[in-house]
């Protein structure tokens, strides 16, 4: 299988990377934090947690295949459960071990294709499904930061920032907006506006030659983008209210494996759940905008971070190794077994 950029050097490369700083990064915090007391503590996680979590997992899988299948049914094409929720963990496989989750289109598109879906209509449903993924970090993401500023910089301890710090959210906020605006009803503006962000010294210092040729991908991208869109917004109403339901019920129900870690070592959450999932949706959102595979590294440390809150030193290292398994190591995996079977069966 090899689309566009999605090689195996590539595919090994992304891998690589993914496992040095996740290694690097979970070698560091045990042994910042593991004590006796940690390897003891684990036999005393709750049993019956590990099969909330499990479900939790698997409930992921299937409501993103059933989004899929509707955005897929909207589009006017019928592929089975099954195969798209195949096509799905491939393409979360592709995605996880590369920058920006860049693998994941590829794939999908070229599998949806293999199943008879023509070019542009496996482009469609693939773009579609990630434009709803990002409205709702590019919406979602810096109106929760903004909102709950006050309760972000007390959990952090920044309280002396805070002037910067909101003006710049309600800058990133405004710019959400403003961009997504424009992208709808006046791409041309839009497309002009990124033209000359890429043109400015500074990017183009910091890109170099590659500067011209992502300008191009990234018009590409957002020209695909307006064009679903609009489409779907202007001619399939009631099927958008439920591909933003499960979109929302997705994400809720990653958001809740934290949770259920800490149930798993006794921590009543209660009234606080709401601000964990507060500040564990503003660390995957500030981790999509690493260009590290899979956030690696950064992602164990923004967990980190977050558990320390509510459990002693001794478990944290291994709270984020639990977490990190099943919200990304387990779909990386079983991801990886279906990737290796279309290869063999190509």
């Amino acid at each position: 299988m090899e689309t566009g950029k999605l090689s195996a050097s590539f595919l090994k490369k992304g891998l690589t990377l993914t496992l040095l700083f996740s290694l690097a990064t979970l070698t560091f915090l045990f042994f910042h934090s593991a004590t006796p007391d940690t390897w003891r503590s684990i036999f005393y996680f709750n049993p019956e947690t590990i099969f909330l979590l499990l479900i939790l997992v698997i409930a992921s899988w299937l409501v993103e295949a059933l989004r899929v299948k509707l955005i897929a049914g909207t589009l006017g094409e019928k592929v089975g459960f099954s195969n798209i929720l195949r096509i799905n963990m491939v393409g979360l496989f592709t995605g996880n071990i590369t920058p920006f989750t860049s693998g994941s289109v590829p794939a999908q598109v070229y599998l949806f294709h293999r199943l008879g879906v023509s070019l542009g209509k496996a482009t469609a449903i693939v773009t579609t499904r990630m434009v709803f993924t990002s409205l709702f970090f590019m919406i979602g993401g810096p109106a929760a930061l903004y909102l709950f500023r006050r309760r972000l910089l007390e959990e952090l301890g920044i309280q002396h920032l805070s002037v910067v710090i909101n003006s710049m959210l309600l800058f990133l906020l405004v710019l959400s907006f403003v961009f997504l605006l424009v992208v709808i009803w006046r791409p041309h503006y839009g497309r002009a506006l990124v033209k000359k962000v890429f043109s400015l010294g500074l990017v183009r210092k910091i890109l170099g030659a590659r500067a011209e040729a992502i300008c191009e991908r990234f018009l590409c991208e957002v020209q695909e983008f307006q064009s679903c869109l609009v489409t779907i917004l202007r001619h399939r109403f009631l099927p958008v209210v439920g591909v933003i339901s499960l979109t929302v019920l997705y994400w809720l129900i990653n958001l809740s494996i934290a949770p259920a870690v800490l149930k798993g070592f006794g921590v009543n959450i209660g009234h606080r759940l709401f601000r964990l999932f507060l500040l564990e949706f503003v660390i995957l959102f500030l981790v999509s905008l690493i260009p590290i595979p899979g956030g690696s590294g950064f992602t164990e440390m923004g967990l980190y971070s977050l558990f320390s809150i509510y459990l002693p030193k001794h478990l944290l290292a291994v709270s984020v190794v639990i977490w990190r398994f099943l919200s990304y190591y387990l779909t990386t995996l079983i991801g990886g077994l279906f990737f290796l079977r279309y290869l063999m069966h190509k």
